[in-house]
């Protein structure tokens, strides 16, 4: 089926907008290689405490970086906000091949972070601003996307060069980003937000096929959100008085809370240590780089079908079959003793765990950033995008942070069926809470909150 011009250019500026989660899974992908390489790569001592430290803290910093980038947003563009977000990383990546002590190094991390977190707050909205409801929740997946191939990329890169080439190999992302961004349209939304309705055409031109009438029936529409937004737009606390954007806020922060504290990154930065401690005959080496593989073809599945299941069903899904796996964990180690070490059943736990990593980059994974590019109002997006994305690097350092205090306490067994417990816990936030957005307009999502569901595309709802 061939795609219209509007389409296309659609798909070429959320590519481009999205290498951002790029340059976000090389960063988050780096420390495992970088621990390798760091020993011979700068001329200084490196302890067992600093590996860990490099690995923490920067979702200390992208914590910092995710809370204004809203509203550094608003003021000066989607476009430019990335770029200049990506000038920290790019100074982070200086920081880590310069470094000649092990303060470079953490003031590094700590810059990449702000950058990464930011450009995770900014992204996803831009994404949801230009496109159309019918390929928005597709598009809004590319993020996810683009976040496991540069792990990946992290991994297999570092398993074969030095210290310095490999954070060359990785840096050449982010100059890609900011050169290609100034070829893409600014997001309409903003231009109508600054008054700018000439602007606003000739982007909203550029992303559709479709003729004069219809396109300035589509921005005369955002318009008139903005313009009820304006008149309600106030301090922080005045935004939040208004009761839908308080639910929208709620949704969004809770989607990014199940989603971290499902344990995702527990399991990805500590699989190795989790299948020596299961007992399993599965290499390390074998179990990541399947998971790896696992992740990334999941995540193309999910891409592919969320515009037609819908958000809610799959979260839903995603939850309960996370669930289930950490509990098949959980009792796989309960009955451990019953097993021969090389029977068929020491594949279980790889069984599992790949099925929990196939439910989450079908769900959990990629929607909870749709859902925030789509959920907020003008008014409460500034607010909103930010504070939903400082809470999910909130809960990556802590769930990374307090996985082995929780196995000091309760075990492996116990904290298995504690994260399926939050999983199930997941589904049903997502069952009473979270409304279907699919193939709604940004202003019929905002209509739906309200519970006027008299929308055109109402009867698609889950």
């Amino acid at each position: 089926m061939s795609l219209n011009k509007g389409v296309r250019n659609q798909i070429i500026s959320s590519l481009i907008a999205t290498l951002g989660a790029m340059v976000m899974g090389t960063i988050l992908g780096w420390t495992s290689p970088a621990h390798e390489l760091l020993a011979s790569g700068v001329g200084f001592s490196i302890t067992v405490d600093d590996l860990k430290s490099f690995g923490s803290i920067f979702g200390i910093g992208a914590v910092f970086g995710a809370l204004p980038a809203g509203k550094i947003s608003a003021m000066i563009g989607r476009r430019y906000s990335m770029v200049l977000f990506e000038i920290f990383v790019i100074i982070g990546w200086i920081f880590l091949t310069m470094a000649t002590d092990s303060w470079m190094l953490m003031a590094g991390r700590i810059i990449q972070g702000i950058g990464v977190g930011a450009l995770c707050t900014i992204i996803p909205s831009y994404v949801a601003e230009i496109s159309q409801p019918h390929i928005r929740g597709t598009l809004g997946t590319i993020f996810q996307v683009y976040v496991v191939i540069g792990i990946l990329y992290s991994f297999v890169v570092g398993s074969v060069v030095k210290y310095t080439t490999f954070n060359v190999f990785c840096g050449i992302w982010t100059i890609l980003h900011v050169v290609l961004t100034f070829f893409i349209p600014e997001s309409p939304y903003y231009f109508l937000y600054m008054n700018k309705d000439e602007n606003a055409h000739a982007s909203m031109s550029k992303l559709r096929d479709g003729n004069d009438a219809d396109i300035a029936s589509e921005l005369n529409e955002i318009k008139r959100e903005i313009e009820l937004q304006k008149s309600n737009q106030d301090t922080f606390i005045k935004v939040m008085a208004n009761k839908v954007n308080r639910k929208s806020l709620l949704i969004g922060i809770g989607c990014m809370f199940f989603q971290q504290i499902s344990g995702i990154n527990a399991i990805i930065f500590y699989m190795g240590y989790i299948f020596n401690k299961i007992g399993s005959s599965i290499t390390t080496n074998t179990s990541v780089i399947a998971v790896g593989i696992v992740q990334l073809v999941m995540t193309f599945v999910a891409m592919t079908i969320v515009d037609k299941a819908g958000r809610r069903v799959l979260l839903i899904i995603s939850a309960v079959v996370m669930s289930l796996s950490f509990f098949g964990l959980g009792l796989y180690l309960h009955m451990s003793n019953a097993f021969n070490k090389d029977s068929i059943f020491s594949w279980l736990p790889l069984i599992l765990i790949a099925l929990y990593i196939s439910a989450f980059s079908l769900g959990f994974g990629p929607i909870p950033w749709v859902v925030m590019g789509e959920i907020f109002s003008n008014e409460c997006k500034p607010y909103g995008t930010s504070l939903a994305t400082a809470a999910n690097w909130i809960l990556v350092f802590a769930v990374t942070f307090l996985t082995f205090v929780a196995t000091d306490s309760i075990g492996f067994l116990g904290l298995f069926w504690m994260y399926s417990l939050f999983c199930a816990l997941g589904a049903l936030f997502v069952w009473y809470m979270v409304p279907e957005t699919k193939n709604k307009s940004l202003n019929e999502i905002q209509l739906k909150l309200t519970g006027n569901n008299n929308s055109p595309a109402s009867n698609n709802d889950v």
